[in-house]
Parts: C-alpha cells; sequence; structure tokens
C-alpha cells in the first residue's frame, strides 16, 4: 500500500476528546453505582426544562461529519445535548454535565474534554450551516444540592475548526496505528482458514449457519449437543464475517466458558502465527484488582492515583499485546502503575474480540457504555443463553430493604432533620 494512501477511521466525539484530555485519578467516591442511569435522568430533566425556555431546543442533536488531517480522514459524530437559538440570535450547543464537585469547585474549567466536546459539535454544526460564529454553553448539574451552573463561550467558525484540527493531530498517531491495524486484521482474517484438518458431525453446519445470519444480520438460536465443537463454530464464522465492523464480544455467564473463548483465539493464533487478531478478558473488578482490599480512590489505590495521566504510555504498550488476559492485564498494569480493571476497558476499544460477562452488554448499570452510546457495527455470541433470563431477572429487579432505612436513619446521629423524618416514614411503610 502506498505512504500516500489515506487512511480512514469512524471516531465518536466523546472517545477522542476524553483520550486526548481527561487527566487525573480515579476516583469512586464521584462515580455512583447508578450514576449512569442517573444521570441520564437528569439530562432528561435539563432538557425538558429548555424546552420551556427556548422553543426551539432540539436534544440529542445527531452530528457527524468528515474531517482530514495529516492523510487520515476521520469521520467524527456524536450527539450534542442540545441545540437552540439564544436570545441574542446566537445559534448554541448545550454540553449536560452531571457532577458531585463540592459546588465551590465548579468553575467551568475543571474538564477541558467536556469544552472541547461541544466545540467539536459546535464546529460540525457551523461548517454544516455555513455561520460565521457559534456559541457553546456547558450546564453543569450539582447532583447533591441540584443547582445547575452554566457557563458560555463564543467562537468564530474558524477558530472552532482549528480546535478540531489540533485534536485530530494529537490524535494522527493513534489514529494511524488504529486504520493500518484495521486495514490488516481485514486482510489477515479473509486468509484465516479453519484450524482444525476436518469438520465434526453438525459443526460445518453450524458454521455456515452462524456466518450467514452475522453477514446478513438478525438472530440465530443454536442448540448443539456437548463435543460438537461449539464454541470455535460461533467464534470462527462471525471473525470471517466481521470486515471493517466489529468488535465480536463473546458473553457467558461463567469463567469456565470465557476460559474456552480465550483457548479457542490461542487456537486461531498458533494456528496462523500471522494472525492480526486482538483480544482482551474482561474480569470483575475485585478479582483482577492489584490490592490486597479495593478502595478505588486516589489516597488508598497508587493504580488509581494519576491514571489517567499515565494510561496512554500503557495502552500504547498493551497493543503490542494480541491476547489480553486478566494475567496479561495485572502485568501490563504493574509495569504502568495503572488499575488492572479500568486499563481492559479502555483496551477494549482497540480489540477485535471481547470476552466477558452477560452485565457488559445486558446489565443498564454496567453495560460497556464506551461502545453502545453510539452507532456501531458489533457481533454478539451469548454463549449458554439458556442463562440468560435469570440472570437479566437479577439486573433488571430492584428490591429495597428496611432495615438500609433503619440503618441510615442511625448514621445521621442525634437532632432532628427531614431526612431523618423521610427515613422514618419509609421504615414504618
Amino acid at each position: 500500500m502506498p505512504e500516500t494512501e489515506p487512511l480512514a477511521l469512524t471516531l465518536p466525539i466523546r472517545r477522542l476528546v476524553e483520550f486526548l484530555l481527561r487527566s487525573g485519578s480515579i476516583d469512586s467516591r464521584f462515580t455512583g453505582f447508578d450514576r449512569a442511569n442517573e444521570g441520564a435522568r437528569l439530562h432528561r430533566k435539563l432538557q425538558r426544562a429548555a424546552v420551556k425556555e427556548y422553543p426551539d431546543y432540539e436534544a440529542e442533536a445527531a452530528l457527524r461529519q468528515e474531517f482530514g488531517c495529516e492523510g487520515i480522514t476521520y469521520t467524527l459524530e456524536g450527539r450534542a445535548d442540545g441545540l437552540f437559538t439564544d436570545r441574542d440570535g446566537m445559534r448554541t450547543i448545550d454540553e449536560i454535565k452531571t457532577t458531585t464537585l463540592p459546588p465551590e469547585f465548579i468553575t467551568g474549567e475543571q474538564s477541558p474534554e467536556h469544552w472541547a466536546q461541544a466545540q467539536c459539535y459546535a464546529a460540525i454544526y457551523a461548517l454544516q450551516n455555513d455561520l460565521p460564529a457559534m456559541r457553546v454553553r456547558l450546564t453543569y448539574y450539582q447532583v447533591d444540592e441540584e443547582l445547575e451552573f452554566n457557563f458560555t463561550h463564543d467562537y468564530t467558525a474558524e477558530a472552532l475548526q482549528d480546535i478540531v484540527q489540533g485534536l485530530l493531530t494529537q490524535y494522527a498517531p493513534w489514529a494511524r496505528r488504529a486504520a493500518a491495524w484495521q486495514r490488516d486484521r481485514r486482510a489477515s482474517l479473509q486468509a484465516l482458514t479453519f484450524p482444525f484438518a476436518g469438520y465434526r458431525p453438525g459443526q460445518r453446519a453450524m458454521i455456515g449457519a452462524v456466518y450467514k445470519t452475522c453477514r446478513e444480520g438478525g438472530q440465530l438460536l443454536c442448540q448443539a449437543p456437548t463435543g460438537i465443537g461449539k464454541t470455535m463454530s460461533v467464534l470462527f464464522p462471525a471473525l470471517k464475517a466481521l470486515e471493517d465492523g466489529g468488535p465480536v464480544f463473546y458473553l457467558t455467564a461463567r469463567g469456565t466458558t470465557r476460559a474456552a473463548a480465550e483457548n479457542a483465539v490461542a487456537v486461531l493464533h498458533d494456528h496462523d502465527t500471522s494472525l492480526k487478531l486482538r483480544s482482551v478478558t474482561l474480569t470483575a473488578k475485585d478479582k483482577i484488582c492489584l490490592q490486597d482490599r479495593r478502595e478505588c480512590t486516589p489516597e488508598a489505590c497508587p493504580y488509581a492515583n494519576g491514571y489517567f495521566d499515565r494510561v496512554k504510555t500503557a495502552l500504547w504498550d498493551g497493543l503490542d499485546t494480541p491476547t489480553l488476559t486478566a494475567d496479561a492485564l495485572r502485568e501490563l498494569a504493574r509495569r504502568h502503575r495503572v488499575c488492572p480493571f479500568e486499563l481492559g476497558l479502555d483496551l477494549s476499544l482497540w480489540c477485535d474480540v471481547v470476552i466477558g460477562d452477560y452485565n457488559y452488554l445486558f446489565d443498564p448499570v454496567v453495560h460497556l457504555a464506551r461502545f453502545f452510546e453510539s452507532r456501531g457495527d458489533y457481533l454478539f455470541l451469548v454463549d449458554e443463553a439458556h442463562n440468560l433470563p435469570g440472570r437479566a431477572r437479577d439486573m433488571h429487579s430492584a428490591s429495597l430493604c428496611k432495615s438500609a432505612f433503619f440503618d441510615a436513619r442511625k448514621r445521621l446521629g442525634k437532632g432532628k432533620s427531614s431526612l431523618k423524618t423521610a427515613l422514618t416514614k419509609a421504615d414504618k411503610v
């Protein structure tokens, strides 16, 4: 391939700016158990309020645009939280963020990636609508105090284009590596042959059915006897059908079946030592933690402290490892002093096969939002699907324990408060 031939890459805007600009530490105190769902609910609340104030307010405005930079064609895409005309007639992008930071620390300058995300949206809208300038509004909602903070900046269309080009220039080494890998992976998988001398009874028919479904779309439910080689019978045709899409998600209910998927990937690498295929196994946070006691705060964990300042070096190193098992992630994390769990999640964006538990797709709280917040051409292989109904009931069912109300009221100590009164009423129901 000539050096001058451009490489192409589709990239969610949020992923781009967080990758380049996010800094500091992992801190579980600022990420609640149901933060994603709560954040979405508060977004909708603020968007409904904005519609009353600005009649043309458009929530979740989809934006997509091609940009060229250093021989790479980027397709940037995303959804602006809001798009409206301000009172002075200026078209405005509204970017909404929820936060648990104390109000005195909310200055509008604490997270440059938030501004950059909105600036990219504004650049695309100004370009597509031939506007000379745009306004960006950053809306922070403080969850605990229920306070709203608004910060605005006006930009010329030229300044916005310069911001986007600057981000893409920073990302260029990563884009070249990702686009070149995708190109080489496509050729490698096209040349990949079945890793065994022959097929077991029924295996070839299963492979054909899986390949047809992956290529044409839809769902396929397979029931096959033990010993047919089900793991390879679904993974091999899924990879052959992958082309420029991906990743392939191999989702399981048990650790033993995750091991079977890892073994199948290893067989493919042994069969073709030149195979361009990168896989990662996502392991539960408690099981992969490098500390004796898991506490995800910068004060307690050296792997959480400064994580975002070191993770790009770890990622660049990790991309040289074709099979990122739990052991490989731990070794990589120790070497670069980063959290192995978060590193596995970050590396999953660069992998062709993601092996993990059902909850990474189906659980509304812990599913992989980094993949599913934007469009994607993904393939899902759900192992032992008969386990899914029971797991789904657990994932989607909520429960309350009366003792929790009693305990919360006790922790508030002596004295009266509206919260203690409410907890008492709830405990007596």
